[in-house]
């Protein structure tokens, strides 16, 4: 398999730091997305606690688009194919019709891309993934999931440095506002469609932390954008007409939880409490610890319960206010994940089995959640023998897959 290694990445970010001395001011019009960082988005996570996504409606697994592509046979060539599918068919999955951005998606990030090269690799590597999903060849398939890693691993590398970058300025730069922002959702998108082309053979059962890593690495760079917005950021979003046309989380309407759902939301409070009366004798470090990630988990399974009865059930244009939750429940509670927290983990298995019902929707979230569950449950499953753990496992694999099998109907 070849896949141009270094060549056009080389190629295509040579032009882009080129381009990055030619900023128009023609692209600083406002941004749909209501930044990844600090308020509502429409296909973004929200790490500020007053909103996430709204999905897109048109963004199912089958994005129309023509005939199948071939690979081809040079680097130059596979940038400008994968330009052309960004924007007839790629940008589509990350439209929001309430926000009505289309335009800025098929548009302004194409031009956004001649100025800053992570967030020309971001749309290639999404859009090569995105190609990568629709083929029917897994040879085929394998070119453009190569090309999108590589592309991937050089946005993320380039984003890194930009933040850097922006840290050590007394001033945000307000240009690059609306390309950041853009760019915090594509992150979001990468995070889930790099999963689902990651083989079984390619992850050790032993030891997997991938999902659980992937998840936690997109979002600290998501996070990494309130260096950029800075203390304007909130009064810039607050003013943009995409977001405003957006409901806010707190603002949506509730339905009843069903009751298998409402029983794990149960069941993952009692798993939480239970740690206040199980570490008594333990340390008063330890237990100020515990403390902390006790009132974590609370807020994190909350949410869940506010995401179950908001944006899950027959809430179409609702849903993908899930993808915000990991940012919603904020820095303490994705420490305790890192700290390999049962409880915590556990709560992140019960979103994945909620982002795996909702994946039919875009491409981009397939298979995500399971893979999520299968991770979980494998790390969970090693940890001793606990009737209550056990359940609320079973409850989310049996969830995830119930999911899946409704999706490949």
């Amino acid at each position: 398999m070849q896949c141009h290694p270094g060549a056009p990445i080389k190629r295509a970010g040579a032009g882009a730091s080129s381009a990055n001395k030619r900023t128009s001011n023609a692209t600083r019009e406002v941004h749909p997305a209501a930044g990844a960082s600090c308020a509502e988005s429409s296909t973004s996570i929200s790490p500020n606690k007053n909103g996430g996504p709204t999905p897109p409606k048109a963004l199912t697994n089958g994005l129309s688009g023509s005939e199948e592509p071939l690979f081809p046979r040079n680097a130059r060539l596979l940038e400008l194919q994968l330009m052309h599918r960004w924007s007839t068919v790629t940008y589509k999955s990350m439209v929001t019709p309430a926000a009505e951005d289309d335009y800025v998606w098929q548009h302004k990030l194409p031009v956004w891309s001649l100025q800053y090269d992570f967030v020309l690799h971001g749309l290639l590597a999404l859009t090569a993934f995105e190609v990568a999903s629709s083929s029917s060849a897994a040879e085929k398939s394998e070119q453009y999931v190569h090309a999108a890693s590589q592309y991937q691993d050089l946005a993320l590398g380039e984003f890194r440095k930009h933040l850097a970058k922006q840290g050590v300025r007394h001033a945000p730069d307000t240009s690059s506002y609306e390309p950041v922002l853009a760019f915090s959702l594509i992150l979001m998108g990468l995070a889930l469609a790099s999963a689902q082309f990651t083989h079984a053979s390619e992850r050790d059962y032993a030891s997997s932390t991938n999902m659980v890593d992937n998840t936690i690495t997109h979002y600290e760079l998501v996070r990494g954008c309130e260096a950029i917005l800075g203390d304007q950021g909130e009064e810039y979003l607050a003013s943009n007409p995409y977001v405003q046309k957006l409901t806010r989380f707190e603002d949506l309407p509730r339905l009843p939880v069903d009751s298998p759902s409402a029983a794990v939301i149960a069941k993952l409070n009692e798993v939480n409490e239970r740690r206040l009366t199980s570490t008594v004798a333990e340390a008063y470090e330890a237990r100020v610890q515990h403390v902390k990630y006790f009132e974590a988990c609370k807020k994190a399974i909350g949410l869940l319960q506010e995401m179950e009865a908001k944006c899950v059930r027959d809430r179409e244009g609702y849903q993908g206010y899930v993808l915000g939750w990991l940012n919603m429940a904020g820095d303490e509670y994705v420490s305790a994940i890192k700290d390999g927290d049962q409880v915590s983990l556990l709560v992140l298995m019960h979103w994945g089995a909620i982002v795996e019902k909702l994946s039919e929707q875009v491409w981009w979230a397939r298979r995500f959640g399971g893979l999520l569950v299968e991770e979980i449950a494998r790390r969970v499953g090693r940890e001793g023998d606990d009737d209550l753990v056990r359940d609320v496992v079973a409850s989310a694999i049996e969830m995830a897959m119930s999911a899946g099998e409704q999706r490949s109907r």
